[in-house]
């Protein structure tokens, strides 16, 4: 569980007061997710990610009560929301484990396809680009054949997949910026292990070079029913 692992790695002990704050939490959770999916579309205005920090707030609460120290500002913790005093919140899904990840990926697919399918029929979820002019025709392209639109990154308009080229100056940051949201496609023509691991820790779901990817990028791309 992401609550006891990240208490384990600050080394504070799970006492009878952060197991029934972790209990009340999983109850919040529960009740707050039933309520999003019983929410129409264009209603949904947090995701589930969003529900998960809101959640959160119990253990916050019993940290504050057992006098546990918050965590000094150089040690990764990230205060996400004014109540978050432990900087207990995820910047992203990923940290919550595959099946965490891949479920809330999924969820912002569906959302993005059933809101476009309310404003007109003909379009379907955006997928961001961040890659050399001579790579965009084709992955344009795909992505419209496949039922994307495509918007060109950074952009305000929040994006269901980001698909960022490594060599790109600024990929880290919008990597970073795109995988609190979006399911994240990095690829490169001198991608590497080490390569790999960094974009990863940064929030992408998919590193791969760039010879694999824009030979078959539907592989790599989530498929829109």
């Amino acid at each position: 569980m992401y609550v006891v692992a990240v208490l384990a790695e600050r080394g504070v002990p799970m006492d009878e007061i952060l197991a029934d704050a972790v209990v009340e939490g999983s109850s919040v959770l529960d009740g707050l997710l039933r309520s999003l999916e019983d929410t129409p579309v264009p209603e949904q205005h947090s995701t589930p990610l969003e529900l998960f920090r809101e959640a959160l707030r119990p253990i916050d609460r019993a940290l504050g009560l057992i006098g546990a120290p918050e965590p000094p500002a150089g040690t990764g913790a990230r205060r996400l929301a004014p109540w978050d005093h432990y900087g207990l919140s995820p910047g992203s899904s990923q940290v919550l484990g595959p099946a965490a990840h891949e479920a809330h990926l999924r969820w912002g697919v569906a959302k993005a396809a059933a809101m476009a399918r309310l404003v007109d029929s003909t379009t379907g979820p955006l997928l961001g680009l961040f890659c050399p002019a001579q790579d965009r025709p084709f992955l344009v392209a795909h992505a419209e054949t496949s039922g994307y639109r495509t918007v060109v990154m950074p952009t305000a308009k929040p994006v269901a997949v980001a698909v960022v080229c490594a060599e790109e100056r600024g990929a880290d940051a919008i990597v970073r910026d795109a995988a609190m949201e979006s399911r994240v496609v990095v690829y490169g023509r001198s991608i590497d292990d080490i390569d790999e691991m960094r974009f990863k820790s940064l929030g992408a779901s998919t590193v791969v070079h760039a010879d694999r990817f824009l030979a078959q990028p539907g592989e790599y791309l989530p498929f829109l029913a």
